[in-house]
């Protein structure tokens, strides 16, 4: 009787675990990639984590793919109708554009959001992600509801003014192991002179006009470096109601990495707190 017994129960387990690994994974785990044409003739590719609340699309810095957001998505409210963009020569976005710049790779994105038919979004990234996002509020501005520019340069003088040209003293060593290992993924595919195109294009950009004259919310994010922060003059960033600065005290430029908990708890607060257009 007893062995019955013994046999029962590990028959019943066996078969909950069974039922179990049948269950399907929140869709915030299984993300839809998409691939589209770009207007070079090359391949544009975004994942999407479908829900019901508001469309927020991030892109990924230089070096970086899709997975570079993996530990901010984890923190996210899980009703965000979440996007990652791929910049051309990174990740699945295959080749490298010919002619890289801000503005074409903005338009790279609303080829997305023209796709995905969004009306109503934020849009967020990180670096020259940021970058990207501001130069769409200029384009889309009755579109977007909200910019979140992650250690996004308003101009690439702002590394030296405000921050004495340090972008990783903070991180541990693993940190920076890691950060060369996920950059790795993408410098190894580039040519040298790919790699030596790419790194122009921030320095090429001012998005200071944009930030002076947009009425669109923004929140700009930074690391402090373990430093007295600078000022919004040698941030380039303007002091106006609808531009929030936020500091993420000991942290520098690998926000997603370092600081993914508190990135994401800002970035749920401000999805939330925006009156639509």
């Amino acid at each position: 009787m007893e062995l019955f017994s013994l046999v029962h129960w590990v028959c019943l387990f066996g078969w909950i675990a069974l039922q179990s690994s049948w269950i399907k994974k929140p869709k915030r785990h299984l993300p839809k990639s998409i691939s589209l044409k770009r207007p070079d003739g090359g391949k544009l590719t975004y994942y999407h984590w479908p829900s019901k609340g508001p469309s927020l699309l991030l892109i990924p810095g230089s070096w970086s793919e899709y997975r570079q957001f993996d530990a901010i998505r984890n923190y996210l409210k899980e009703h965000i109708d979440l996007v990652i963009v791929e910049l051309p020569g990174h990740g699945n976005s295959w080749p490298p554009a010919l002619k890289g710049s801000i503005e074409n790779f903005a338009n790279n994105v609303l080829q997305v959001t023209d796709t995905l038919k969004w009306k109503s979004w934020y849009v967020g990234g990180h670096s020259i992600g940021g970058m990207v996002a501001i130069e769409l509020a200029s384009k889309r501005p009755n579109e977007i509801k909200g910019v979140i520019s992650i250690e996004g340069w308003s101009h690439h003088l702002v590394l030296n003014d405000a921050f004495a040209g340090q972008l990783y003293n903070t991180l541990t060593p693993v940190q920076e192991k890691q950060r060369l290992k996920d950059s790795a993924r993408t410098l190894s595919r580039l040519t040298h002179k790919e790699c030596s195109e790419f790194r122009k294009i921030w320095k090429q950009w001012n998005g200071e006009h944009i930030l002076n004259n947009t009425q669109v919310r923004l929140l700009e994010v930074w690391g402090d470096r373990n430093k007295p922060r600078p000022s919004h003059k040698k941030m380039r960033i303007p002091n106006k109601d609808n531009i929030h600065l936020h500091w993420v005290t000991g942290a520098s430029h690998s926000l997603p990495l370092e600081k993914a908990q508190e990135v994401a708890a800002v970035i749920n607060q401000f999805v939330q707190i925006q009156p639509d257009h």
